[in-house]
Protein backbone atom coordinates (compact mmCIF):
# COMPACT_ATOMS: atom_id res chain seq x y z
CA UNK A 1 0.00 0.00 0.00
CA UNK A 2 1.44 3.27 -1.10
CA UNK A 3 1.18 6.59 1.23
CA UNK A 4 0.36 9.99 -0.54
CA UNK A 5 2.74 12.06 -0.65
CA UNK A 6 2.47 16.36 -0.04
CA UNK A 7 4.88 16.12 -3.85
CA UNK A 8 2.32 14.57 -5.72
CA UNK A 9 -0.55 16.89 -4.47
CA UNK A 10 -1.84 19.29 -6.75
CA UNK A 11 -2.23 22.96 -5.92
CA UNK A 12 -5.54 22.72 -4.91
CA UNK A 13 -4.92 19.69 -3.27
CA UNK A 14 -2.25 21.35 -1.26
CA UNK A 15 -4.15 24.79 -0.33
CA UNK A 16 -7.06 22.55 1.27
CA UNK A 17 -4.22 20.13 3.21
CA UNK A 18 -3.04 23.78 4.18
CA UNK A 19 -6.52 25.41 5.72
CA UNK A 20 -7.27 22.47 7.24
CA UNK A 21 -4.06 22.09 9.17
CA UNK A 22 -4.44 26.11 10.27
CA UNK A 23 -7.79 25.55 10.76
CA UNK A 24 -6.97 22.69 13.25
CA UNK A 25 -4.01 24.64 14.74
CA UNK A 26 -6.26 27.94 15.60
CA UNK A 27 -8.68 25.51 17.25
CA UNK A 28 -6.20 24.12 19.93
CA UNK A 29 -4.63 27.45 19.77
CA UNK A 30 -8.08 28.94 21.02
CA UNK A 31 -9.19 26.57 23.01
CA UNK A 32 -8.35 27.37 26.98
CA UNK A 33 -10.70 27.88 30.72
CA UNK A 34 -12.82 30.99 31.01
CA UNK A 35 -14.25 32.03 34.18
CA UNK A 36 -17.68 34.02 34.05
CA UNK A 37 -19.14 35.74 37.01
CA UNK A 38 -22.61 36.02 37.80
CA UNK A 39 -22.06 39.23 40.60
CA UNK A 40 -18.18 40.99 40.83
CA UNK A 41 -19.12 42.46 43.78
CA UNK A 42 -21.28 42.34 46.84
CA UNK A 43 -22.25 45.58 49.48
CA UNK A 44 -23.12 43.95 52.63
CA UNK A 45 -24.22 47.60 53.63
CA UNK A 46 -24.09 48.65 57.25
CA UNK A 47 -23.03 46.10 59.89
CA UNK A 48 -23.19 46.11 63.36
CA UNK A 49 -20.12 45.42 65.29
CA UNK A 50 -21.74 42.63 67.30
CA UNK A 51 -22.74 40.97 64.04
CA UNK A 52 -18.63 39.72 63.24
CA UNK A 53 -19.76 36.83 60.68
CA UNK A 54 -20.92 37.78 57.63
CA UNK A 55 -20.54 35.78 54.01
CA UNK A 56 -21.69 35.51 50.44
CA UNK A 57 -21.24 33.06 47.87
CA UNK A 58 -19.90 34.46 44.32
CA UNK A 59 -21.04 32.19 41.87
CA UNK A 60 -18.52 31.23 39.06
CA UNK A 61 -18.27 29.05 36.48
CA UNK A 62 -15.83 27.63 33.85
CA UNK A 63 -17.12 28.98 30.45
CA UNK A 64 -14.21 27.39 28.47
CA UNK A 65 -13.44 24.30 27.26
CA UNK A 66 -10.19 23.48 29.17
CA UNK A 67 -10.01 22.80 33.31
CA UNK A 68 -10.21 25.91 35.21
CA UNK A 69 -7.76 25.61 37.95
CA UNK A 70 -8.13 28.86 41.24
CA UNK A 71 -4.80 28.74 42.19
CA UNK A 72 -3.42 31.29 45.20
CA UNK A 73 -6.82 33.22 45.98
CA UNK A 74 -7.62 36.08 48.24
CA UNK A 75 -9.65 38.50 50.14
CA UNK A 76 -10.08 41.80 49.65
Amino acid sequence: MKGISVKNLGTKERNILCFLCFFVAISFLNSEPFISFEKFEHNFGNIKEEEVSVEYDFIFSNTGDKPLKLIDVETS
